[in-house]
Parts: structure tokens; C-alpha cells; sequence
């Protein structure tokens, strides 16, 4: 069970500086949390912010009002969206919160994250990208090493990539199916890639940057895929043809899995049987 009253130091905190990463590590690093789910709630009244409130948005699933010195701040999230998805908006707007860096772009002085900005990833930036995405990924990036700290997520990345390991991930840290895949899959030692659809079309694709580009884009319709097994949705690891889902197919055979959610959503796991190649000729 979670503390029910955190204390933090955050003059240690702010010796990070503005990298999310170090700030999350230093909040760890008092914590001494040996497994999830981190109170996050706790750990952001710990750190000055004053009050959070669930309320109806239209556009929004957080937002942070803080005065220029960042001295005490109050966060803002979208009650219609599921308790996991409001755990990660307030550390979101925790990480907008702590690092110094960061400052509002809406003219009320806010900062105002949308769905969209939530979805971005956490991973690296191209280098001409705009101030406000650099701000919205590094809070990113600060929320998922604070929810789901490489060392919370390791226990996890045995064996092939599974999406078993990522239902079992969630569970433990309480933290949404999709934000746990994502993290599974940047941090597996086998590479894999996601693709996140609704009623068939692609939402997004992640991938491991070893993993080879995959074919489809957002918008484009998938072929069938895998059925549903038992009651948690998922499917076996089926054999698929590289060519239906790879840009460029190698001689690795490809498994594919799939995790049916409700409203139509789908997110199917790809990577490659590397016991299952051809390698008759080497």
C-alpha cells in the first residue's frame, strides 16, 4: 500500500535542473519505492501542488496553474477519462510543474495539454520541433520514468515480447494498457513494435528503433487480425508473412499478437521470431 502522507525535499529536486529524467530519478531517489504503483497524488502534494480536481473538460485531459515562481501550483484533470489516464495527466502536469524550463503558452497563463499532447511521444525530438512539443514530451517523458521507472518495469521483460507481460504491467502499476505497451516495448531487449487502431483503421504505430518500418500508416485500414483466445482478449502469438506488415521484410519470420479493448480498439503486438528464421544457408 501507498504512504498516506509523503515528504519530499525539493531543493534536492530542483538540483536536477530541467532534464525529466534526473527529476524524476531524484524524486525516486527519496521515495526508495521498491515496486508500483507510485502514489502520485501524494508525491505531487508533497511537492507543492495545493490541490487537484476532477472536472468535466471539453478538449482537455489536464492543466496546470501555478504562479511564476512555481512556489505552489494546482493541476486540473478530465474526470470522463479512466482513473489511469488522470494518474498520468497529473504527472504530466507534475512535470510541466517542476521543470524550471517550462512555461505556459496560452495567454491565461496556463499550461493546457490536450488528448493529443498526452499521445506525443516521450522519445527523442527532431530538431526543429516547436517549443511547445519539446515542452509537452519532456512532461511526457517525466511522467512515464516517474510511473514506470525502469527498475519497477525489468521484472516484466523476460522471455519474448508478450502482451501477457504488458496486461500483468498495467495491473501493477496502475497504469493504462496503452502508456504500459509503449513502455514494454521501448525498454525490451528484443525489439517489437505496436500498432494502435479502432474499428480496424491505425491510430498510431510505435516501434523500437531497431525494429524494421512498418507498412501501415494512421488512417489505413489493417487486414484481419488475430482473434481473441479467452476472456482477457488476447490473442495467441500467430506466425504472420513479413510482407503484409513490414516495410522491407527480412528472412525473420514475424509473430504477430493482438489485444481486443472495448469501442472497437485493438492494439497488436509485432516482432520477430528470431528462433523461427531460416538460417538452413548461412
Amino acid at each position: 500500500m501507498p504512504p498516506d502522507v509523503v515528504k519530499l525535499d525539493r531543493m534536492a529536486i530542483e538540483e536536477a535542473g530541467p532534464d525529466p529524467e534526473r527529476i524524476a530519478a531524484s524524486i525516486h531517489t527519496q521515495l526508495a519505492l521498491l515496486s508500483g504503483p507510485v502514489p502520485i497524488h501524494q508525491v505531487a502534494e508533497a511537492l507543492d501542488i495545493v490541490e487537484i480536481r476532477q472536472v468535466p473538460l471539453k478538449g482537455l485531459e489536464g492543466a496546470l496553474v501555478s504562479t511564476p515562481e512555481r512556489d505552489i501550483g494546482s493541476i486540473v484533470v478530465n474526470s470522463a477519462s479512466s482513473a489511469q489516464r488522470q494518474r498520468f495527466s497529473v504527472a504530466h502536469e507534475l512535470g510541466h510543474f517542476l521543470n524550471p524550463w517550462h512555461k505556459p503558452l496560452e495567454p491565461s497563463g496556463w499550461f493546457a495539454c490536450r488528448p493529443e499532447d498526452l499521445r506525443k511521444s516521450w522519445g527523442k525530438l527532431p530538431p526543429e520541433a516547436s517549443h511547445h512539443l519539446i515542452q509537452e514530451t519532456e512532461a511526457n517523458r517525466f511522467a512515464i520514468e516517474f510511473l514506470a521507472p525502469q527498475k519497477f518495469v525489468r521484472p516484466f521483460l523476460r522471455g519474448i515480447p508478450d502482451l501477457t507481460s504488458v496486461l500483468r504491467l498495467s495491473k501493477t502499476l496502475d497504469l493504462s494498457r496503452e502508456a504500459s505497451a509503449r513502455r514494454y516495448v521501448e525498454l525490451h531487449d528484443q525489439p517489437a513494435a505496436l500498432v494502435f487502431s479502432v474499428d480496424g483503421v491505425v491510430r498510431y504505430v510505435q516501434r523500437h528503433p531497431d525494429f524494421p518500418s512498418v507498412l501501415y500508416q494512421p488512417g489505413q485500414r489493417l487486414s484481419e487480425l488475430p482473434s481473441p483466445v479467452d476472456k482477457s482478449r488476447l490473442s495467441a502469438h500467430e506466425e504472420a508473412d513479413p510482407r503484409d506488415w513490414l516495410v522491407r521484410p527480412g528472412r525473420d519470420a514475424l509473430i504477430v499478437q493482438t489485444l481486443s479493448q472495448s469501442r472497437g480498439h485493438a492494439t497488436t503486438l509485432l516482432a520477430l521470431d528470431l528462433a523461427g528464421s531460416d538460417d538452413d544457408d548461412i
